[in-house]
C-alpha cells in the first residue's frame, strides 16, 4: 500500500465539520496515512465511537505535536509571538514528518497547511500533492465582511485584521493552484469562485491547466453512521411548530431579514405557535434585534452540540432552517453548508435562505423546495409556504462516501498510486 502525508489543521478524534469531509475524502483511498494535525479542543465520545467501528481508521497514525489554540492568534489568546512561532513550528514539524511518502495532502483552512506542500514539491518534485479546500482563502467574502468588522470592538478589529494578515493569506492558496497535482472542491461554485480570484490577482498559469487538475468531491455519508433513525420524544399533542438551525450563526450568515420576516408572520398570523430553536454560535446583534421585537419567547439558543444530539434534534423538529452565506446576488456564492447532507438523509421539510448563484439555491431548486432570497417579504411567504400551505421541501443531495470519491480514485489511479 502506497504511504501518504497528511497535513491538516485538526483531525481525528476530534470532532467538527471540516475533520468529517478530510476524513470522508481520505478513508477509501488506498493509503497508509501519517497524519500530522494540531489537536483541537474537547471530545465528542458519540463521534469517537463511529469512527473507532470503521476498519479504515485503523489506516490512520495522528500525530498531534501542537495545540490548536496556539496556534491561533484571537482574543483568548493574544500572544501573536506565540501563535506564530507554533505555526512555523507546526509547518517544520511536518515536512520534517516526510519518509519517502508517495503522496502529500494538505488540507486548507488553515492555509499555511499549504506551505508544507510547497516545501515538500520543491525538494521531491516527483511526490503527487493533493491539496484540498473546505473554504476559499484568496480575497475570501469573509475577509471584507464590512457589517461584522464594524460591530467588532477596536481591539477585535485589530485581531481580525491581523488574522487574516497571517492567518488567511491569499498567496498560500495560489501556491497550491500552480504546484499541486490535484486540487480538491466541495462543488462547483467553490471552484469557479476559486479561478475566478485567481485569474484576477495572480494569473501565473493559464485557467486551463488548473482546471484539468481539479477533481469536485462532493459531501457525502457514510451509511453506517446512519443506521439509526431518531427518536421521536416530542409529545405528539404539542400544537408547537418547531423550526431548528444547526450551524454558526456568524460573518456573512446573516439573519437579520429572517427576523423581521418571523415578526410580521407572527403578527398576521397571531395564532401560530411557533418555536425557533438554535443550535451553535448565535450573533450578540442578533439577540438584541429579538429582545427590541419582543420576540424571546419564539426562540431558544442552545451552546454546541454533539454528532449524536445534533442528528437527534434534526429528527425531532418539524422542520429545519438553513442559513446560507449571503453575498450580492451577481457575485458566485461559493459555500455549501455541511447541513444540507444531514437535512437531504432525514428527508426533512428546509426553509432556506441564500442567493441565487449559491449551490443550495441550486439544488433546492432541482426539487421546487421553498429557497427564499435575503428579503424578509420572500422570507415570510416561505415561512407561509412552509407552516400555512404544508409545501414539501426537501433536499435531494444524499451520495454516499465510495461514490463521491469515485473521480479521486480515477486520478489518484491515473497517476500510478493504485497497486494492483
Amino acid at each position: 500500500m502506497k504511504r501518504c502525508l497528511a497535513v491538516t489543521g485538526t483531525f481525528l478524534p476530534y470532532n467538527d465539520v471540516t475533520t468529517q469531509l478530510l476524513y470522508k475524502q481520505l478513508r477509501l483511498l488506498p493509503f497508509q496515512y501519517d497524519v500530522c494535525a494540531l489537536e483541537g479542543d474537547g471530545s465528542d465520545p458519540s463521534f469517537e465511537k463511529k469512527i473507532s467501528a470503521d476498519p479504515n481508521y485503523q489506516k490512520f497514525k495522528i500525530i498531534s505535536p501542537f495545540k490548536y489554540r496556539d496556534a491561533t492568534f484571537s482574543i483568548k489568546n493574544v500572544n501573536l509571538i506565540k501563535a506564530l512561532r507554533t505555526v512555523d513550528q507546526y509547518v517544520n514539524f511536518a515536512i520534517n514528518m516526510y519518509d519517502n511518502h508517495d503522496v502529500v495532502y494538505t488540507a486548507s483552512l488553515p492555509c499555511y497547511t499549504t506551505r508544507v506542500g510547497v516545501a515538500l514539491k520543491q525538494k521531491n518534485p516527483n511526490i503527487k500533492w493533493i491539496a484540498s479546500f473546505s473554504d476559499p482563502i484568496n480575497h475570501s467574502p469573509y475577509k471584507y465582511d464590512k457589517e461584522t468588522i464594524r460591530s467588532y470592538y477596536p481591539v477585535q478589529r485589530e485581531c481580525f485584521y491581523i488574522y487574516c494578515h497571517y492567518y488567511f493569506v491569499d498567496k498560500d492558496e495560489a501556491n497550491a493552484f500552480e504546484q499541486a497535482d490535484l486540487l480538491l472542491f466541495i462543488c462547483e461554485e467553490q471552484r469557479d469562485f476559486m479561478i475566478e480570484q485567481y485569474n484576477r490577482y495572480f494569473h501565473n498559469i493559464p485557467e486551463e491547466e488548473i482546471r484539468k487538475k481539479c477533481v469536485i468531491v462532493p459531501l457525502s455519508y457514510i451509511p453506517e453512521w446512519y443506521e439509526t433513525e431518531p427518536e421521536e420524544i416530542r409529545d405528539p399533542k404539542s400544537d408547537t411548530f418547531v423550526l431548528a438551525h444547526f450551524g454558526r450563526v456568524y460573518g456573512l450568515r446573516i439573519i437579520k431579514e429572517f427576523i423581521y420576516a418571523l415578526n410580521a408572520f407572527l403578527k398576521e398570523h397571531p395564532d401560530r405557535n411557533l418555536l425557533v430553536e438554535q443550535y451553535g454560535e448565535f450573533r450578540a446583534s442578533d439577540r438584541k434585534l429579538i429582545q427590541k421585537l419582543g420576540l424571546e419567547n419564539y426562540f431558544i439558543i442552545h451552546d454546541k452540540y454533539s454528532y449524536d444530539e445534533g442528528y437527534q434534534k434534526m429528527g425531532e423538529a418539524d422542520a429545519v432552517l438553513l442559513f446560507d452565506t449571503i453575498m450580492p446576488d451577481d457575485e458566485i456564492q461559493p459555500y455549501l453548508p455541511s447541513k444540507v447532507l444531514e437535512y437531504s438523509l432525514l428527508k426533512k421539510n428546509v426553509l432556506a435562505v441564500t442567493t441565487s448563484k449559491s449551490p443550495t439555491y441550486r439544488l433546492m431548486k432541482q426539487t421546487d423546495s421553498v429557497v427564499c432570497r435575503y428579503d424578509r417579504n420572500d422570507i415570510k411567504k416561505g415561512l407561509e409556504d412552509i407552516l400555512i400551505n404544508k409545501k414539501k421541501s426537501i433536499i435531494d443531495y444524499s451520495i454516499v462516501n465510495e461514490e463521491a470519491v469515485k473521480d479521486l480514485l480515477k486520478r489518484i489511479d491515473d497517476f500510478g498510486l493504485i497497486m494492483e
